[in-house]
């Protein structure tokens, strides 16, 4: 469950996690509290893009990395002025944002753009409020994009991927092209529901679903069974740790548990962590007692959309009708 924890390890942690709270505490306050999942995803991208070399011409990935992020901002409002043009939004969306940051599958760039996607469509803004949203993810952009290129300006790029040619590898890698479609299809069906249903929080379908969907069924497959039981026992935890005990404690219960969580390496395991960071924050809005149905049963939608759609066979059906043309 946890990594060979050392004095060192553990005062590192401790140092992250207090960088982590200050930055996303000043993102909100400077940006307002609409935006404080933005300032989550951002930090995500500044840490994962400080360690993470996404395989395209270090400029060229620099100025995509500054550039996407206030775009995610306009393109999460457009698509919220009418459900039938944010499904065309998101498709088209999110099947760019995972094939612009997956030219190195492995190491999952496009998780912090994903995040920040999901976030600003789940958290919508009103007219009033989109300059302040825009900002604050052009300012994010260009911090990590500034952090990513100090940090690989001296490496050897000759060989890498030139950001126009991304496209022209249709071909060349079906397993990519499949899972961004498969991504796009799966996320942009759970916004679709969350917009038509007009519920809070419906985002937990489409993060859901995001976290499901991986490039091989086998590895979905293993996923749905582990978000499922995580999110029954991080219920049945949140409910001892969050209800049971005094309220006075909630605080110190939630750093203690943010401390933990950054050692925890297994997804199961991580899912039960996650689970009670979401039901925490959702009694903002709702009671235990409807929230943590709530929950389930988004959870219990999206894995279904995620299942459904990783077991549908795209190579199979792009080389049937390969065949049938010729």
């Amino acid at each position: 469950m946890l990594k060979d924890v050392k004095l060192k390890t553990l005062f590192s942690k401790l140092v992250l996690l207090i960088f982590i709270l200050i930055f996303v505490m000043g993102y909100n306050a400077l940006f307002g509290d609409v935006n404080l999942l933005m300032g989550v995803a951002i930090i995500t991208g500044l840490l994962m893009f400080l360690n993470m070399d996404i395989g395209i011409k270090k400029i060229q990935a620099s100025l995509l990395i500054a550039i996407t992020f206030p775009v995610i901002g306009v393109l999460s409002y457009v698509s919220g002025m009418n459900p039938v043009l944010g499904l065309m939004v998101h498709l088209v969306t999110i099947f760019l944002i995972m094939m612009l940051f997956s030219e190195k599958m492995e190491t999952k760039a496009f998780l912090p753009i994903m995040l920040c996607y999901v976030f600003a469509q789940g958290n919508p803004v009103v007219y009033s409020q989109t300059g302040s949203r825009i900002f604050g993810l052009l300012v994010g952009g260009v911090l990590i994009s500034i952090i990513y290129y100090v940090k690989h300006r001296k490496s050897d790029d000759t060989t890498y991927a030139n950001l126009w040619s991304l496209f022209g590898q249709f071909d060349k890698n079906a397993v990519r092209i499949e899972y961004a479609i498969k991504m796009a299809v799966g996320v942009s069906i759970g916004m679709l529901i969350g917009d038509l249903s007009h519920v809070q929080k419906g985002m937990w379908i489409s993060l859901t679903i995001f976290s499901i969907l991986q490039p091989h069924y086998t590895h979905s497959k293993q996923r749905v069974k582990h978000r499922l039981m995580g999110n029954i026992i991080g219920a049945v935890v949140f409910v001892v740790l969050f209800i049971m005990l005094p309220p006075q404690f909630s605080m110190v219960i939630t750093l203690a548990l943010s401390y933990i969580y950054m050692f925890v390496v297994e997804y199961r395991i991580q899912m039960i962590f996650v689970t009670i960071n979401a039901l925490s924050a959702a009694l903002v809005l709702f009671d235990y007692s409807v929230s943590i149905p709530m929950r389930i049963s988004f959870i219990i939608i999206g894995a279904c959309i995620g299942i459904g759609i990783s077991i549908i066979d795209l190579k199979g059906i792009f080389a049937r009708r390969g065949n049938a043309n010729s």
